[in-house]
């Protein structure tokens, strides 16, 4: 899960979609209740209802994608009011539903928060089966998402297939957001997704290495966010986002200490 995290991050980072994944976190909040709702509806069982809340979460975001590539597309809106607007509707409609519906049949709680410490086998093969998918896109299409991240117009004179990239783009970025649920849930996923990315940006020159290095340092900040959380009975998701903090801090310490040695 941290290593497509960090992967996913790196990508959404270089195209300025950072933002863009801070919205699909509060995005699967409304889906995620909707899944449980209907899947209660239906008669299902509490394992059918929490697998219903993963798929609602998923399915909901992608019209929230859409919907902020439509607002893009706004002369004189940009992408990041885009994703402002797209933040703002998919956090108040969750809560909406969230009071309509109340009570849930399950505890919603676990869906913001996570829990590394009840994550089962299928959560980590739907998360291995992601990184696998996501090394695939990233053979087959990475030098061109990378491209149009750095030169969009450009790319598209180069006879890219720049609508192609762009919901790959927006695919990756809901799917690991999605993937990363059971351990971080939504409000603490955007930590682990962006720190790492953030923070190598001024370090590392190579995109190349640049993809390489932002999922071994994700690594890295779960590896220890969990150690720390277990050692010291803390929230687990807690203690990694704190991590992801400190090394974001820990990088931007480096680079102002070059700037002043040179």
């Amino acid at each position: 899960m941290c290593l497509l995290a960090g992967l996913v991050g790196a990508f959404a980072f270089l195209d300025r979609k950072i933002f863009f994944a801070e919205s699909v976190t509060h995005g699967t909040f409304p889906g995620g209740i909707l899944g449980v709702v209907i899947a209660a509806t239906l008669g299902a069982s509490h394992e059918q209802m929490s697998l219903a809340l993963f798929v609602g979460a998923f399915l909901f975001c992608l019209p929230l994608g859409g919907l902020m590539r439509f607002i893009g597309g706004i002369p004189g809106i940009s992408s990041q009011a885009s994703a402002g607007i797209v933040l703002t509707f998919g956090f108040a409609m969750g809560y909406f539903l969230y009071r309509w519906f109340s009570p849930l049949p399950i505890q919603i709680q676990s869906f913001l928060t996570g829990s590394i410490l009840t994550v089962n086998s299928w959560d980590v093969a739907s998360a291995g089966a992601g990184l696998v998918v996501v090394l695939i896109i990233v053979a087959v299409w990475g030098k061109e998402l990378v491209f149009k991240s750095y030169d969009p117009i450009d790319s598209l004179t180069r006879g890219m297939n720049t609508r192609l990239l762009e919901s790959l783009s927006i695919a990756m970025v809901i799917g690991a957001i999605v993937l990363l649920i059971p351990a971080v849930g939504t409000v603490l996923s955007i930590a682990l997704f962006a720190a790492p990315a953030a923070g190598l940006a001024p370090l590392v020159k190579s995109w190349p290495h640049f993809m390489v290095a932002a999922p071994l340092a994700g690594l890295g900040i779960g590896v220890v966010g969990f150690a720390c959380g277990v050692v010291f009975n803390l929230s687990v998701g807690g203690m990694i986002a704190i991590f992801a903090g400190i090394f974001f801090a820990t990088t931007r310490l480096i680079v102002w200490a070059r700037c002043a040695q040179g």
